[in-house]
């Protein structure tokens, strides 16, 4: 049977560490990435094939796991409910794609599809950054929470809402935490530095984080801001085809099926006139959001999640609803590293794969573990 290390995978999974019970998660301060003092690794996986359905069969025999280069022996394979958080970015001082609609769209139609035993929760970035749901298991909740407790306002916070998220999983169990990162990760207050840090931060917070990002949008929208005059011209037909916009929104309430529908049939008449500073401006913001991109795909990456910069809105709404099956259908499997830790207070960070035996079959799963020794204080 072919070995295959789930590099061709389409969607991702995360990697989470807890303790032993003689163990506790250190207290760091909030600049500091996270450590988790541990003995035992727990990594989320997920299993599909080549033409991209989820499979729900596998067992330990089925894996192979290699840290360093050295096998390892697979102690428990199961799966369990995740926390889920939605983290909405819904400020800037100008925005050409980005709009509170499509993401709340975008964010019902997720909270709508993912299973109901997995736990959601909604914390919105834009001048301040405000919990619009809290965590629960009650979805009637969160969809009218995302009706009427989100706003627009004309500041980026990223590094502040990156922070924040991840404080609001202080109170979820260490396995299966999902962060679904829906915007563009530009920061009108933080420096280089503080954004550097958010990065890493998160990076070392044990969550699997997915994006949906405006900035291919954004960008390709900007090139026309860059001159003092310009008409965009109304879109003649939806991009996103009638049947498959309806096996999307299948099964959802009847408001929220027309609410897709006037979103895609919209007119896209777009008259922009800008003075030079304006102009300026928008050349800038269109470099933050080339290279923003390239960020927040890295943190995707190494944190195990998916990413997806769509040309056209409603692709959004296609890889939320495949985010929503990658979040349900992915196993938590746990091993005890066969190489001690080191006796020192540095991280460990250590490389890891998984593959399977099953012909046909690939894995994802985090690609990167970092490890904290249990002497650390």
């Amino acid at each position: 049977m072919k070995t295959d290390f789930g590099k061709k995978f389409f969607f991702v999974a995360g990697l989470f560490v807890f303790t032993f019970s003689a163990f506790a998660q250190e207290k760091t301060p909030p600049d500091e990435p996270i450590k988790i003092l541990t003995e035992e690794v727990h990594l989320n996986i997920t299993a599909q094939t080549a033409n991209g359905r989820f499979v729900s069969t596998l067992t330990p025999d089925d894996l192979l796991i290699v840290e360093e280069g050295a096998p390892q022996k697979i102690e428990s394979m199961k799966k369990v409910p995740a926390s889920v958080l939605l983290l909405l970015d819904t400020g800037g001082n100008l925005n050409f794609a980005k709009n509170v609609k499509m993401t709340r769209l975008t964010a019902k139609l997720l909270v709508e599809k993912l299973s109901p035993d997995n736990s959601i929760a909604v914390l919105q970035s834009y001048n301040k950054i405000e919990t619009v749901a809290d965590w629960t298991d009650a979805r009637q909740t969160v969809q009218d929470n995302l009706d009427k407790k989100l706003f627009s306002g004309n500041l980026s916070r990223f590094a502040d809402s990156v922070a924040a998220a991840i404080r609001m999983f202080d109170a979820r169990p260490l396995e299966n935490r999902h962060l679904v990162f829906i915007g563009d990760g530009l920061d009108s207050v933080a420096d280089l530095e503080t954004r550097q840090k958010a990065f890493r931060n998160l990076s070392a917070a044990n969550i699997t984080v997915h994006v949906l990002a405006y900035n291919k949008m954004e960008t390709n929208a900007a090139k026309g801001a860059t001159r003092p005059f310009q008409i965009g011209e109304e879109r003649e037909s939806p991009r996103l085809p009638e049947h498959v916009l309806e096996g999307i929104i299948g099964g959802l309430p009847a408001h929220m099926r027309d609410n897709f529908r006037r979103m895609i049939k919209s007119e896209r008449l777009f008259v922009v006139r800008l003075d030079k500073n304006s102009i300026k401006l928008a050349k800038q913001k269109r470099a933050d959001w080339i290279k923003g991109e390239t960020e927040l795909q890295t943190i995707a990456d190494d944190t195990g999640g998916f990413f997806q910069a769509p040309e056209e809105p409603e692709t959004m709404w296609l890889a939320a609803l495949e985010i929503a099956k990658a979040v349900d259908a992915q196993y938590v499997v746990t091993y005890v590293p066969t190489k001690p830790f080191a006796d020192s207070e540095k991280p460990e960070e250590r490389k890891v794969r998984v593959g399977t035996h099953c012909s046909g079959v690939v894995i994802k799963s985090r690609q990167k573990v970092i490890l904290v020794p249990k002497k650390s204080k």
